[in-house]
């Protein structure tokens, strides 16, 4: 496997240990398996029809992108089920939903931008490899900040972290841009954090 392949693939399994956190083991194992297989059967089908590295590096990178959507719909429909006994049933003030709206827009320029730095960087094979692994972290940071944001009232924990953990990688890719990666992701961390307290956490969760 070259390296340019070995890093997509590598990036497609880490967004699915992504937005897996906090399943049940089973599920868990059950989706990376699947995508797994799904991962290999596209290499294995790339080296029969003699494939390009370019060309198989840039499917994987792009079915990744382009499935963050679907991935994102799949986990919060997956957690739903998981939690339906116990889910929260408070209307939101129409401020928060704004707020939470303003985040998502944020969070999907990440991703867009994420995904327009990828296809550059596939129509330049000399600086594929380095442009497109930044490329892929910077659209993962972003569905990270979408996904912890949505996720915030169900799973405060994860949630928060998700959006702490995207905004700082933001911020380490951009770090000339300190001055602006820095309020935004504090911004967002605070908007998924009184999300999450609108639901009685941290005290629920202490006295549960």
């Amino acid at each position: 496997m070259s390296t340019l392949v070995a890093l997509s693939v590598g990036c497609a399994r880490t967004w699915v240990g992504v937005y897996t956190l906090g399943l049940a083991a089973a599920v868990k194992v059950a989706r990376r398996r699947e995508i797994d297989s799904d991962l290999w059967e596209q290499q294995w089908l790339a080296s029969r029809r003699g494939e390009s590295v370019h060309g198989t590096a840039g499917e994987i990178l792009t079915r990744t992108l382009f499935g963050i959507f679907d991935d994102i719909m799949w986990r919060l429909e997956t957690g739903r089920s998981a939690r339906s006994e116990r889910s929260i049933r408070m209307n939101e003030p129409l401020y928060m939903r704004a707020l939470v709206a303003v985040g998502v827009v944020v969070a999907l320029l990440l991703i867009v931008a994420g995904i327009g730095a990828g296809a550059d960087a596939l129509l330049d094979p000399d600086t594929a490899d380095g442009e497109a692994a930044v490329a892929v972290v910077f659209a993962i940071a972003g569905a990270a900040v979408l996904f912890g944001l949505l996720a915030s009232r169900r799973n405060p924990v994860l949630g928060i972290g998700l959006v702490a953990a995207g905004a700082i990688t933001v911020a380490v890719i951009f770090y000339w841009l300190l001055v602006i990666t820095i309020p935004v992701g504090i911004a967002m961390v605070a908007i998924a954090f009184f999300r999450a307290r609108q639901t009685g956490w941290p005290r629920r969760a202490g006295a549960a």
